[in-house]
């Protein structure tokens, strides 16, 4: 079942359209990720569905209640000067809800924040207000619930132990929408919306978008990667990325043993082989696309 239809869905502020156009079905059962990097349009698009901005173009079609929707912005949003439990009590009272302690008190316990539960909000780490976030959105028993970032500045073992919630969230039939700029963060989603300057690049999941992701990739170490960097334009990759220590390059179909002998003696290379797409090769592929046909 459809939980929310958009179609050609605009923003504009004066001259600056932050959402172009924007096609999207959320349905039951949903785990959906729109990514992009800051500026993307990511943050008014979730403010739109919500009913927070007004569109100034296209249709949306919300088919649940408001009240089964919730919304975790990418700031956090509770009052820092409440505890932990007052927080939660008083966005019970906001939607009436009916003997809300037994729920609060299990979801405060599926975070391991119930001994957390008298401390002031504002003093829990970035990873804890989070989890209060997502406490606070379900108190309401959502259908959909939507995530703006909700990793951001959050530490790596935070992040890891967020993300397991949401999993067991959306095993209880939560369908889910989130937006991130972490390219390992969205492979989290079963089907991805690539989003540049308010427009979809591509939508799709990753086994798709890698089937249709043209050319060769290879993974290449060197002690010197800017020489190394400046020695593949010579080679006339299709793009080159940054990996950590090593280089991304991708070029176009051919074979591949000569061109693994050519980029194994370019200077400072100690290793290369070919490799899996990954997402940011895919990304950088629909920007690139995407820049031809505009």
């Amino acid at each position: 079942m459809s939980l929310l239809e958009a179609h050609g869905l605009a923003c504009r502020f004066g001259a600056k359209e932050a959402v172009k156009g924007l096609d999207l079905t959320l349905s039951e059962g949903d785990l959906v990720g729109l990514i992009g990097p800051d500026g993307a349009g990511k943050t008014t698009t979730f403010r739109v569905l919500v009913g927070l901005q007004k569109a100034t173009g296209g249709n949306l079609a919300r088919h649940v209640d408001r009240r089964e929707i919730s919304y975790v912005p990418q700031a956090f949003s509770l009052a820092p000067d409440l505890t932990v439990g007052e927080n939660l009590r008083f966005q019970a009272g906001l939607f009436s809800l009916a003997d809300p302690a037994p729920r609060i008190r299990r979801l405060l316990e599926s975070v391991d924040l119930a001994r957390f539960e008298d401390r002031p909000s504002g003093a829990l780490s970035g990873g804890m207000k989070q989890k209060l976030a997502l406490c606070a959105a379900l108190l309401t028993e959502p259908r959909l619930l939507l995530l703006d970032e909700p990793t951001t500045g959050v530490d790596p073992v935070s992040r890891r132990e967020f993300w397991e919630l949401l999993h067991a969230v959306h095993d209880e039939g939560v369908a889910i929408l989130f937006s991130t700029p972490y390219m390992d963060e969205a492979e989290y989603a079963h089907r991805m919306l690539l989003m540049h300057e308010g427009r979809i690049l591509q939508e799709g999941d990753l086994a798709s978008f890698r089937r249709g992701l043209p050319g060769l990739v290879f993974h290449l170490v060197s002690a010197r990667r800017r020489e190394t960097r400046e020695a593949l334009g010579a080679l006339n990759p299709l793009d080159v990325s940054a990996e950590g220590e090593a280089l991304r390059v991708r070029f176009p179909e051919q074979d591949s043993e000569p061109l693994l002998a050519r980029l194994a003696a370019l200077p400072g290379v100690q290793q290369v082989r070919l490799a899996e797409a990954s997402l940011e090769d895919v990304f950088l592929h629909a920007l690139a696309a995407g820049e031809v046909h505009a």
